[in-house]
């Protein structure tokens, strides 16, 4: 799951960006994330993010399946956690996942 989200950091900023990764603890979960400056994504792209072979409208010209968010979105599911992302466009996105500690 991290494996997959750094990579998405990494390949859609440009060299030499920040990617931030954070790992915390609320009640009975433990929260993941990852924030790139990256492209981020159009607002009108978002709501099809997580499914399965979607690439964004700002990515075609960078290699990928579609198919990475939806793995992680399963995985996470499998593991009955939740994965949540804020984005904006050209400024960057961060992607949450809260998975449950029992």
């Amino acid at each position: 799951i991290m494996f997959n989200l750094i990579s998405n950091a990494s390949k859609y900023s440009d060299v030499n960006r920040n990617i931030q990764l954070s790992i915390g603890r609320k009640d009975n979960f433990i929260s993941f994330s990852v924030k790139d400056e990256g492209i981020g994504i159009p607002l009108e792209d978002q709501k099809h993010l997580f499914d399965r072979f979607f690439r964004a409208t700002n990515a075609t010209n960078i290699q990928g399946t579609g198919l990475g968010l939806n793995i992680v979105m399963r995985y996470t599911e499998l593991l009955q956690g939740d994965i949540a992302f804020e984005s904006e466009y050209e400024k960057g996105s961060t992607f949450t996942i809260n998975i449950p500690l029992n």
